[in-house]
């Protein structure tokens, strides 16, 4: 197994300008990445379309990889920016010991060994290339962390961070996967854990299980920090990863969309009282009445810059306010003559 130790970290300023710029938006993207590729140690990458269609970004762990695509081969603003050095190779994951031989000279002669359950990895089961290789702990006495950095994410949105880590023969059988909020790795945020190869048998390497960690906000620097070692301290395993981003959950109230719950919300409210339509934030659903005034008037203030300004102080009832609305509406028509 090859260990990177010249690894490194995105250059945050430099390059914010130029991504955002170039790069389409991430908006309900899921983005693959395979932990090894034609030029990583005994890797593959995964070229063109898999067999679902979906295109993969096949990353030389250890390194820098900017402008991620999405399966429709969108190109993102996502980058992979590395930490700390971090070992690479394929050498007994799901393919078994893929060491050139008479009978398989090339490291892709292994390939159709590769002993996945692929209708049950979903859209991470397309590719034999994406599961074939790894990235894992770099074998140093006391520190077999690996720690990389999801950079250049969406802060209005949230993530969920999937992994599938697969290993025959590894001294620790379970693999921690973490996020954490700085680059200091101090403070978690998530984590979940998979048993990268049978414990009961170490022949037995993971076929169909993945691991998740959901509704994940971006933190410092719209980045999330992840880390993933063995349970015990020894190699981690980590073969694939899935980024799915989703629109952070609205403010309940917020029934016009704009990301606060302000008078503005109250006018959706009393348009559409007491018919069957469906607003957006509404928990409640059904007739248009009460419950979603009340939902208005809990969260009245919630949300971005001025959410509330219309009237400070308590909320009226909804007689009061419609006044208010009325005279607002005569005083405007006033100034206008």
């Amino acid at each position: 197994m090859n260990v990177i130790y010249f690894y490194r970290r995105a250059c945050l300023v430099a390059a914010t300008a130029f991504l955002v710029g170039q790069a389409i938006s991430i908006h309900a993207q899921t983005v693959l990445v395979d932990f090894g590729s034609d030029t990583s140690n005994r890797g593959l990458s995964v070229h063109g379309a898999d067999s679902n269609g979906n295109y993969w970004n096949s990353v030389q762990p250890g390194l820098l990889v900017s402008n991620l695509v999405d399966i429709h081969n969108t190109p993102t603003t996502i980058q992979l920016g590395w930490d700390t050095p971090v070992g690479t190779d394929s050498y007994n994951g799901p393919a078994g010991p893929t060491q050139p031989t008479p009978a398989f000279p090339h490291y892709y002669d292994y390939l159709p060994l590769t002993d996945i359950d692929q209708v049950a990895l979903g859209n991470m089961g397309g590719a034999l290339e994406g599961a074939f290789d790894f990235a894992a702990g770099p074998s140093i006495p006391g520190f077999n962390r690996v720690r990389f950095q999801v950079q250049q994410l969406d802060p209005a949105k949230r993530y969920d961070l999937t992994f599938f880590g697969s290993h025959k023969y590894s001294t620790d059988s379970n693999t921690v996967y973490s996020v954490f909020s700085d680059n200091t790795y101090s403070t978690l945020v998530g984590t979940t854990n998979l048993d990268v190869v049978d414990p009961s048998d170490p022949t037995a390497h993971n076929r169909d299980k993945v691991a998740t960690i959901s509704n994940l906000s971006p933190q410092a620097n719209n980045i999330l920090y992840v880390q993933f070692i063995g349970s015990t301290g020894n190699e981690g395993y980590l073969n694939e990863l899935r980024i799915v981003a989703a629109a952070a959950p609205g403010q309940p109230g917020d029934y016009n969309g704009n990301g606060k719950v302000d008078a503005a919300d109250y006018v959706v409210w009393r348009k559409n009282l007491n018919t069957t339509n469906t607003l957006p934030n509404d928990p409640t659903g059904g007739t248009i009445g009460t419950a979603q005034y009340n939902t208005w008037r809990s969260n009245f203030g919630s949300g971005g810059p001025g959410a509330g300004s219309a009237f400070a102080g308590a909320v009226p009832e909804p007689g009061s306010i419609l006044i208010a609305f009325v005279s607002a509406a005569g005083l405007f028509f006033v100034r206008r003559r």
